[in-house]
């Protein structure tokens, strides 16, 4: 609190902490309940959210446009990467944890399977993704899987670190001894996606521009499609009644469509009316001049 931090921050490590106590041996917490409620009401900078810009149908076909753009396989697996992660509405660690086994693609549509999810801890999942001829997934994801199978890679993580010459850095993540192997870090998904936003020009409205954007750009283009919160929470698996879909994507989206000053008629005033002559004219002095 005294570093400022933001109570969404400070509620995440309290949870960790007490995630982390033996059972049955987690300190009472009602301290720390009182304080953070006094710390929320005293700065209400650190209550405020800060959500991802959503990344919509017309930000992400310009930003796949550009990766594509000088045909190197980085940029056909970055494009096939943000279609999928846009039509999955897939959380930034679902995406990259992806194996090509998970993925059936066929003519028109991607079959997804997916062991667990984060609403879904203890049951699995086939997601259906059709394609659009906008969008162009299965296309995309079929250049850069047959990319992967020219180097004799058809099984494993579906999106991986590429050298130079575009040849799959096999080795990449074990040299430097971590955890995730020959998948891509979330962070590198992020740093990809702001890469790409940056190179085809796009200026976001203040919101931070993350890979976060391509889940809320999804869910941001079915809400001003009309689609209901059950049809959104079903599409981004959110968990059943999940009040996000309503007040993230559905109640902005409802907004920026309707202005209730549009029911104002237009003030188009005569010329000179309503004005005393007085009030348009520069007070002079006796000789002409301007006072």
């Amino acid at each position: 609190m005294r570093k400022q931090l933001k109570v969404s921050t400070i509620k995440n490590y309290m949870s960790l902490i007490r995630t982390s106590m033996p059972p049955g041996q987690q300190p009472d917490h009602s301290l720390y309940l009182r304080l953070l409620r006094d710390y929320r009401t005293g700065n209400k900078r650190a209550v405020r959210k800060k959500q991802a810009f959503p990344i919509t149908l017309p930000y992400l076909v310009a930003m796949m446009e550009k990766a594509e753009e000088d045909g190197r396989p980085i940029g056909w697996r970055d494009a096939a990467m943000f279609a999928l992660s846009y039509r999955f509405l897939g959380r930034s660690s679902e995406g990259v944890d992806l194996e090509i086994e998970d993925l059936t693609v066929l003519d028109d549509r991607v079959v997804v399977w997916l062991a667990k999810d984060k609403t879904h801890q203890d049951e699995e999942q086939t997601v259906i993704l059709h394609d659009r001829p906008d969008l162009q997934l299965v296309p995309r994801l079929r250049r850069w899987l047959d990319h992967l199978a020219a180097q004799g890679i058809t099984t494993g993580p579906v999106f991986r670190h590429l050298h130079k010459n575009g040849t799959v850095a096999t080795t990449f993540r074990t040299e430097i001894a971590t955890v995730r192997g020959d998948s891509l870090r979330a962070q590198t998904v992020n740093a990809r996606v702001k890469h790409w936003f940056k190179a085809a020009g796009l200026v976001a409205d203040g919101r931070p521009v993350s890979s976060q954007g391509l889940r809320a750009g999804g869910a941001t283009d079915l809400a001003a499609a009309d689609a209901t919160d059950e049809e959104i929470q079903e599409a981004g698996r959110w968990k059943k009644g999940s009040p996000i879909p309503r007040t993230v994507y559905v109640r902005p989206a409802l907004a920026a469509k309707t202005d209730p000053f549009a029911k104002v008629p237009l003030h188009r005033p005569v010329s000179g009316q309503g004005r005393d002559k007085q009030d348009t004219e520069e007070p002079q002095n006796s000789d002409g001049g301007l006072k």
